[in-house]
């Protein structure tokens, strides 16, 4: 299975823990992981042209920081693995400025979904989303990181999502079968 771990620049010495952890588990398995760190100081921020969803459809017109190409790879990967470290309930900086950026992988348009409006799928699946938030945070803070991975996968419609809110890679190991059971269902 090919799956991509996009990860943070700053990692805290729990973050680069979790992701040596979820990279060796996953290869173990025998998937093919790739692991991109993302960078919230090489991103540049969306500007809110929507220039990806009527310019260009599907194509940031900022070309120059290679968040198309992480795009690309996003919709084409079986499964997208974020790890981030938990800000105030929600992602870290570098997730946060790459997620703003993937909108081009939706459609500009507004429909139903479940009761909600949202906006259409671009592309004819998007691959399962596993969301793993860590942190020595409150309670209420993972609770509110949880809803915002399940309010984005919402918003993607991945057939399958999981979030998980740990605090330090011993509490991750416990929790990484959960991983592995969502992985064994297949894509």
């Amino acid at each position: 299975m090919n799956l991509l771990l996009l990860c943070e620049w700053e990692s805290s010495e729990a973050g680069i823990k979790i992701r040596n952890a979820v990279q060796a588990i996953l290869e173990q398995e025998g998937h093919d992981v790739q692991i991109i760190i993302l960078n919230s100081k090489e991103l540049k921020p969306c500007c809110a042209c929507l220039g990806c969803w009527l310019r260009t459809p599907g194509q940031c017109l900022i070309t120059d920081d290679g968040a198309n190409d992480i795009a690309f790879q996003q919709i084409n990967a079986d499964a997208v693995i974020l790890i981030s470290e938990i800000t105030y309930g929600g992602f870290s900086t570098d997730l946060k400025a790459f997620l703003d950026r993937s909108i081009q992988n939706i459609m500009p348009y507004f429909v139903k979904y479940k009761g909600e409006i949202h906006h259409p799928m671009r592309y004819k699946r998007f691959p399962t989303w596993i969301v793993v938030g860590y942190g020595n945070v409150s309670d209420a803070e993972k609770r509110t990181f949880t809803k915002l991975a399940e309010r984005n996968a919402l918003n993607m419609r991945p057939e399958r999502y999981l979030a998980i809110t740990v605090n330090d890679n011993d509490e991750f190991l416990k929790e990484a079968g959960n991983i592995l059971k969502m992985l064994e269902v297949g894509v």
